[in-house]
């Protein structure tokens, strides 16, 4: 799916899912809700508000982009030893981001985060990449958690040690 817009910064484009919960008009004009928050908030039935799937990622920054590269440029700019060019480039790799989710991940983000916005008679929301609250991990790709005992614990005089 090609979508005409670039997200920038730390954005990221979702497509939401349908809403199955969402209130519904009968012909009589009669509103039914399957659930109260549905029937409070009134949610489109078109869209839900929580889940959806990533179309495309921004480019994250590191919270301290800026003064970074302000210190590499002043560390470029002065005497030309080797290490200072060094280092001004190790700052810069330090502080390059991946972002945190890609195109087709399942998603799921707060009702009122992002901004809603229509492009070709679709919906999508457009939110900032903190504003995501989890990435759904398909069943086939996660594998079972175990978990073993290493067997230490609290004796019962309070002190760490095995059991």
């Amino acid at each position: 799916m090609t979508v005409p817009l670039r997200v920038l910064g730390d954005r990221v484009l979702v497509k939401p899912d349908v809403n199955l919960n969402a209130p519904e008009t009968l012909a009589s004009g009669v509103v039914v809700a399957k659930s109260l928050a549905a029937a409070v908030t009134g949610e489109d039935a078109t869209i839900s508000i929580c889940r959806g799937t990533v179309i495309a990622v921004g480019t994250p920054k590191h919270p301290l982009h800026h003064e970074v590269e302000s210190l590499a440029k002043r560390l470029e700019q002065g005497p030309p030893f080797t290490d200072l060019m060094d280092a001004a480039h190790l700052l810069r790799d330090l502080i390059r981001r991946q972002p945190c989710v890609a195109g087709g991940d399942d998603v799921l983000f707060s009702h009122d985060a992002g901004q809603e916005t229509i492009v070709d008679s679709d919906t999508y929301v457009i939110l900032h990449e903190h504003e995501l609250l989890a990435v759904v991990v398909p069943e086939s790709a996660s594998a079972p958690v175990e978990f073993t005992h290493i067997g230490f614990g609290l004796r019962e005089n309070n002190t760490i040690g095995e059991l």
